[in-house]
């Protein structure tokens, strides 16, 4: 019964510390994220306020859309010398514009996007774009702000860091609550406790978000979800990727019937111009062969043995990403995926991503996360209002101090066994939360801090 017991004061007091000592410290980084996030989240309300010539197309309703090639064409014509078109985004709705993205080889670091009118074929602006995915620079900025707060590869510890901390605040505070409830309801009603009822009532209240940012936050982080990455494809659910190669076999012979024997270039590296009309050819291919929504992106080939490629980019539910490659000399699929045929895991992944960002159900996922942003951004203002109340920053610190070094003493063999096996899987899972607690062992020793003074509350 005793020892029952003492495990029951060592998980208590082990809790308590990693959600309301920790807390007090990490709060502000989860406290940048939300703000961050709420920004992010009205990113398409903005980009069309402020992108609206470029994505709206003006045209009178007796004219008709032209034909993609013409399309093409037409941003060629504004294009610089020898710039390289690697995208084309046919018109997704009717007021939309066409986007053609494309390298400039005098600014390689950077892609851009001409906006053309589908009925027209008047270019209705260029822009800077970024990525695979060619996103424009306003949600470049918010998603930099979010992801790193601009300081690249180094300032994604920052976000990787709220998300680990986010997970593990959310389930010690449902821990407190459920150890606390009953005293919540007596008392008087002191700031401190009020700040605290409020700091618990939000939290209840948006719990079921702290853990799905959490989880998708890790999953689309840079360490930890490289990790996760790798458990993914030892259980074999990567996600499916298109196989553009074409096979000897499928490739046209040179048109020099005795290239071979005076060491012409391989028709593997044979390098093709562009040819507008197999936009025309991809597109009622990619009808043919299933795909369905309005929302396309196409990538041609300049290799002889590459293909082009076509894909899905709806993301708001029912999730729509097939895609198809194809061999455009014989007009032939060569290789496709099907979302539906994705792996579980691909699956969770790619949805928890979209509502992550706020596409999956559109205006109503926008408002959750707006809702669950400002909510959060109330639950690190109370629980700092509780804690001011009574506290300050170095007796914080040395009662964090006094805390740890009494946990360990008091922990038995097994507790301080499994307390580090635990620290040595989550170092897998969550390798920078890991490092923070190190780094903060670090911080209290080098402030001094590691001797202990007086009793512990």
């Amino acid at each position: 019964m005793q020892k029952n017991s003492s495990q029951t004061h060592f998980s208590n007091q082990l809790l308590h510390v990693l959600h309301v000592q920790l807390g007090v410290l990490v709060a502000p980084f989860i406290f940048i994220a939300a703000l961050t996030g709420l920004l992010y989240a009205l990113t398409p309300q903005i980009e069309h306020a402020v992108y609206q010539k470029q994505l709206f197309a003006v045209h009178d309703l007796s004219q008709s859309e032209q034909a993609l090639s013409l399309q093409v064409a037409a941003a060629q014509k504004v294009l610089p010398k020898k710039a390289i078109i690697t995208a084309v985004r046919p018109a997704p709705q009717p007021d939309a514009t066409t986007r053609v993205l494309y390298l400039d080889p005098n600014d390689p670091e950077h892609s851009h996007a001409v906006f053309i009118n589908p009925y027209t074929l008047a270019v209705q602006g260029q822009l800077p774009v970024y990525g695979t995915s060619g996103v424009l620079p306003i949600r470049t900025f918010l998603d930099n702000l979010h992801r790193n707060l601009l300081l690249g590869t180094f300032g994604r510890a920052y976000s990787e860091l709220a998300a680990s901390w986010l997970g593990i605040f959310a389930l010690t505070g449902l821990w407190q609550w459920y150890r606390k409830r009953q005293q919540m309801k007596v008392g008087k009603a002191h700031a401190r406790q009020k700040n605290l009822r409020w700091h618990t009532w939000i939290g209840l209240s948006v719990f079921p978000m702290l853990l799905f940012f959490s989880a998708t936050g890790l999953t689309w982080s840079n360490w930890a979800g490289a990790n996760i990455a790798k458990l993914r494809h030892l259980a074999n659910s990567d996600t499916p990727t298109l196989n553009t190669q074409l096979s000897p076999m499928s490739m046209s012979m040179p048109m020099d019937a005795h290239a071979e024997h005076h060491m012409s270039m391989p028709m593997s590296v044979q390098q093709q111009p562009l040819i507008l009309k197999n936009f025309d050819i991809i597109e009622k291919l990619a009808q043919q062969n299933g795909l369905t929504s309005e929302y396309l992106q196409i990538k041609p080939s300049y290799s002889s043995d590459k293909a082009w490629t076509i894909e899905e980019m709806r993301h708001r539910w029912p999730v729509q990403v097939d895609a198809i490659a194809v061999d455009m000399q014989q007009q032939k699929v060569v290789d496709q995926i099907e979302f539906a045929k994705f792996p579980l895991s691909a699956k969770l992944t790619r949805w928890g991503v979209d509502a992550h960002i706020g596409v999956l159900f559109g205006w109503v996922n926008q408002l959750v996360l707006v809702l669950s942003g400002a909510l959060i951004l109330g639950l690190v203002v109370f629980a700092y209002r509780a804690w001011w109340s009574y506290a300050q920053a170095r007796s914080t610190l040395q009662h964090l101090n006094r805390q740890v070094i009494r946990l360990w003493q008091c922990a038995n063999a097994v507790q301080r066994g499994v307390s580090l096996l635990v620290l040595a899987v989550l170092y897998f899972l969550m390798p920078v939360w890991v490092l923070s607690i190190l780094a903060l062992q670090i911080m209290l020793w080098m402030l001094n801090l590691r001797k202990p003074q007086g009793a512990v509350d």
